[in-house]
């Protein structure tokens, strides 16, 4: 692939299938020997995107915007082609276990992350070890419990300052 092809309009790299994979990436290599599931990792880059959603959680990688939680129902299936991208690549590893597949690191992620040093791939790192270390010990039904229960909230507040804006008019 050519310069031009990379920097064409029909090519986006935000929330591309290389941006969520490099993500849980960082996620799953923070994890690492830890695997964890599609689903749980959905939810995982959500809150490292937008970590000050969770009480207590770092500023948020990306800005808030209005209905963001809807973010969670649509980011399945890019995460995945970005897993799969990197699996591809010899840095994700697949694992079909009884309880479910699972997805983990391998001994190349920690490596190709370090020669990222970007702001963006420095906070995004951060972000990571936040995620793990406040959620990686939960089962899938908390993490999943945890979404459930915030997601009527995440994104909202736009639409309340919305509605409060609208009747000072």
């Amino acid at each position: 692939m050519g310069r031009q092809e990379v920097m064409s309009p029909e090519f986006s790299p935000f929330n591309s299938a290389v941006e969520t994979g490099l993500r849980c990436l960082a996620v799953l290599s923070e994890a690492y020997p830890a695997g964890y599931s599609l689903q749980r990792l959905v939810v995982f880059d959500y809150l490292l995107v937008h970590s000050d959603d969770a009480p207590g959680g770092p500023a948020g990688l990306h800005p808030q915007t209005p209905n963001r939680s809807g973010e969670l129902l649509v980011r399945r299936e890019t995460l995945h082609g970005g897993l799969m991208l990197y699996q591809s690549r010899g840095l994700v590893e697949r694992l079909f276990r009884a309880d479910g597949v699972y997805f983990i690191a391998t001994d190349k992620s920690p490596s190709f992350l370090d020669v990222l040093d970007s702001s963006y791939a420095v906070d995004l790192r951060t972000r990571a070890e936040w995620v793990v270390e406040a959620f990686g010990k939960e089962s899938d039904e908390q993490v999943a419990a945890f979404a459930n229960e915030h997601i009527g909230t995440w994104g909202a507040e736009f639409e309340n300052s919305a509605v409060l804006w609208m009747e000072k008019q």
